[in-house]
């Protein structure tokens, strides 16, 4: 079972498909990455939803402290602001307390432009006489809106909100503002992100490692099955196979299994003639050739330098002989590497008998390659 799983898994990674899983799997990495992305974006607005409502509900707070603080109408006399009978034209009172009783910075607009504020610029002087921005002019000096949103203010964020303040005659004569600085809600994201997105990036790291793992474990386990010259299985996989076969056989009366011993002919001279790197091609051909033409249930495997083992399930003597005979004849007329060269090979052929054991039946697949080779080579022998 784990050989065949990590052959599987490695399969999937390295055949022609490869590209294709390879892209699935990014793309669900980036989609899972991407999700992650999107829900820190929905937590920020989420966070600044919960900072406007606080600071829509301050800026009504400020609005109340100053009719209590100042009881009357708001009106422009001589070209400065009044709430009743009190100037606010540098008036610090108001907005010092506001800033105290929540932290929040707090300014009272004539028209456009700052008559009292709690901010401050660097060396510490309050920032009268400047301007409200643009879009905020236009939207509650002329439209006569409230407006909420985030404002740079001395190189910090704050969430801010601004209301038009109105004469008895409804004529808007300036703007109330407070805003809060977004380090504030610092926390909340914090906690956020500890609680949902830094598990969440962790359990994506976590699936790719596990990835990787698995298909390390896959690799490694077929390094050690698999032969590095012909890409076929190795002696010890298919002893494996063959005690699975034993296995079947033992628990199914009818079953019926074979094997297949091939040996090239005078590979020595091959070697000794083109030098080992032809030989090599050819032992390479040879199972390409045999792999094209068995079944896919058949095991195919290199027993030992120039010898392969074909193990054939489900297959009575006399079909392993028919297939011996089919491959005996491809290899014979099939032209070998750039040079073209002509081989034959020797099969041994022998099937599972109810009194076997395993070295008896490798001893008597052996037995049947040998007698192909003394009557002559290029062969088939039945044991």
């Amino acid at each position: 079972m784990k050989y065949r799983l990590a052959g599987y898994i490695t399969q999937m990674f390295l055949n022609s498909r490869a590209k294709l899983i390879l892209f699935f799997t990014g793309l669900s990495i980036f989609l899972a990455l991407l999700v992650g992305w999107i829900s820190a974006r929905c937590t920020y607005h989420q966070v600044l939803e919960v900072a406007t409502l606080h600071v829509k509900k301050d800026l009504n707070m400020f609005e109340v402290l100053l009719n209590l603080k100042y009881p009357g109408e708001w009106q422009v006399l001589d070209g400065r602001l009044y709430k009743g009978k009190v100037l606010i034209n540098d008036n610090f009172e108001i907005v010092d307390f506001f800033e105290k009783a929540t932290g929040n910075t707090a300014t009272v607009f004539l028209n456009d432009t700052r008559v009292t504020t709690t901010i401050r610029n660097e060396l510490g002087a309050r920032i009268i006489g400047t301007k409200v921005s643009p879009p905020v002019a236009q939207r509650v000096l002329q439209q006569g809106k409230e407006y909420y949103g985030i404002a740079d203010i001395l190189g910090e964020k704050y969430i801010t909100a601004y209301k038009p303040i109105k004469d008895p005659s409804g004529k808007i004569i300036g703007i109330l503002y407070t805003g809060i600085s977004l380090k504030k809600f610092t926390p909340i994201q914090q906690k956020f992100y500890q609680n949902i997105i830094i598990p969440y990036i962790g359990l994506v790291l976590l699936f790719i490692l596990n990835g990787f793992l698995i298909f390390f474990w896959a690799w490694a386990v077929n390094l050690s099955i698999i032969d590095p010259l012909t890409k076929v299985y190795n002696r010890r996989y298919i002893i494996h196979k063959i005690k699975q076969e034993i296995l079947k056989k033992q628990t199914q009366k009818d079953y019926e299994f074979s094997a297949i011993l091939i040996d090239v002919d005078d590979f020595k001279k091959i070697n000794d003639t083109y030098g080992h790197a032809e030989g090599d091609k050819v032992l390479k051909e040879l199972t390409k050739i045999i792999k094209q033409r068995v079944r896919n249930q058949d095991i195919l495997g290199r027993w030992g330098g120039e010898e392969f083992i074909l193990v054939c399930p489900e297959t009575p003597l006399e079909k392993a002989k028919i297939l011996a005979d089919h491959l005996r004849k491809l290899i014979e007329k099939h032209n070998f590497g750039e040079k073209k060269l002509k081989i034959t090979a020797s099969f041994g052929v022998t099937s599972w008998k109810d009194e076997d054991t395993l070295d008896i039946f490798l001893n008597r697949l052996d037995k049947a390659l040998y007698q192909g080779k003394i009557k002559g080579k290029n062969r088939i022998v039945i044991f």
